[in-house]
Formats: structure tokens, C-alpha cells, sequence
């Protein structure tokens, strides 16, 4: 009997691991979340409040206020932050980007672009080859320094900032591009699906602990 027990145990316990195991592979890039942000911020002020008009640092506008989709600015690489990000009102994509002025995330296109390849981003041949949330980077010069960047949308459509749109990947053909390739899979979510797969992972998860404990209990 209490052999038996405690392989019950042991299999309920690996169960438990893989679930919450599969909870956090989950966790760690929420493309869906990413795009979400950046459908509802395309042409609008981050929610952090903050928007790069001039290079040499934000100015708080306030969260949500609309932005002038023909005027160049240098809010790129900020937006896409948010996008993929963990900006603390909003959090988007999940990720931990990391922040050096008062707004939120990395406000260089070859940092962010750095970061992003430091990261585990992997570099694509063509936009083809990219799923939504991942990143297009500019390099407009030709000197191997990325100026700009766009979060990827699928279908062949972009969102960035500066200027603002939303809109088909229509390429500067004197540019050249980085195509990045973020971890983790695209995975579309249905709607109120996702939510009652993630709750029943965490129930199945917290029972499996809670039988685990009652039959250490009876040893």
C-alpha cells in the first residue's frame, strides 16, 4: 500500500511539474498580447504617457492621447518596448525590457534590436519567414546601424511609431532590413479559450499538489 502511494505520488508530482512548466514556457513572450497593444496604440501615446518627439528624450503627454500619423519622431523603438514589454500599467508581451529614461523600455533601435539578439532572437531571410510579434528593423543607411523598427503583425502588415501607422510592409528599396525572429510560438487565441485553458491548467495543477499532500499525509 505504501509502495503504491508513493508512486502515485511521484506521478501525480510530475504532472504537476509539467503543467506549471507549461505555464511559464507560455509566459515568457505573449505575442498575442503584444499585437493586442500595439492594434490599440498604433496611432496613440504608450501607456506609460511618454513619447519621443526629439531624440534627446521623452516628453509625458499622458497615456492614450492621439498621435499625428504623418510626422516623423524617434518613438520607435519605445513603442515596440511597450509592445513586447511589461510596462507596468499596461503590461503587453511579457517581456523584461529593460528601461534608461524615464519611460518605459529601450528607446534605441540597435539597442533594442541588441537586446532582443542577446535575448534569443534569431535573425530571418525574408519577412515571409516572420509570425505576428515578431520585429522588422531598418537599417535606411547602409552602415550596419538600425535606425528604425516596426512590430510585425502577420499577413504582411506592420504597427510602429514615428511615424505612426498601421498598415502593409510597403519596403524602402534603398533600405536594408533585419528580420528577427523572437523565441517562442505564435499561437492565436480564441476568444474566452485561452482563458479557460489557463485556469484549467492552474486548477488541474493545484489539485494534483493538493492530492500529493493528502497521500504523504496517510504514510
Amino acid at each position: 500500500m505504501a509502495y503504491n502511494q508513493s508512486r502515485i505520488c511521484r506521478i501525480v508530482l510530475v504532472l504537476v511539474i509539467i503543467g506549471l512548466a507549461a505555464m511559464s514556457v507560455h509566459a515568457a513572450y505573449d505575442r498575442q498580447a503584444a499585437i493586442d497593444y500595439a492594434r490599440k496604440y498604433w496611432d496613440k501615446v504608450c501607456s506609460d504617457g511618454y513619447y519621443f518627439a526629439e531624440s534627446t528624450g521623452p516628453a509625458l503627454l499622458g497615456a492614450e492621447e492621439s498621435l499625428p500619423t504623418d510626422v516623423e519622431g524617434f518613438d520607435c523603438a519605445h513603442f515596440v518596448s511597450c509592445c513586447i514589454g511589461s510596462e507596468p500599467n499596461e503590461p503587453a508581451g511579457s517581456l523584461e525590457v529593460p528601461s534608461r529614461t524615464a519611460s518605459y523600455g529601450e528607446p534605441g533601435a540597435q539597442r533594442l534590436t541588441d537586446w532582443l539578439f542577446s535575448r534569443g532572437a534569431r535573425r530571418a531571410d525574408d519577412i515571409s519567414a516572420l509570425v505576428p510579434g515578431d520585429i522588422v528593423a531598418y537599417d535606411a543607411d547602409h552602415n550596419g546601424w538600425i535606425e528604425h523598427v516596426a512590430l510585425y503583425m502577420g499577413n504582411g502588415l506592420v504597427t510602429a511609431h514615428s511615424i505612426s501607422r498601421y498598415s502593409e510592409w510597403n519596403p524602402d528599396p534603398e533600405s536594408d532590413f533585419v528580420f528577427l525572429r523572437l523565441p517562442g510560438a505564435y499561437e492565436p487565441r480564441l476568444e474566452n479559450a485561452f482563458g479557460l485553458l489557463h485556469w484549467a491548467v492552474i486548477t488541474i495543477s493545484l489539485a494534483g499538489m493538493a492530492t500529493a499532500i493528502f497521500l504523504f499525509s496517510l504514510r
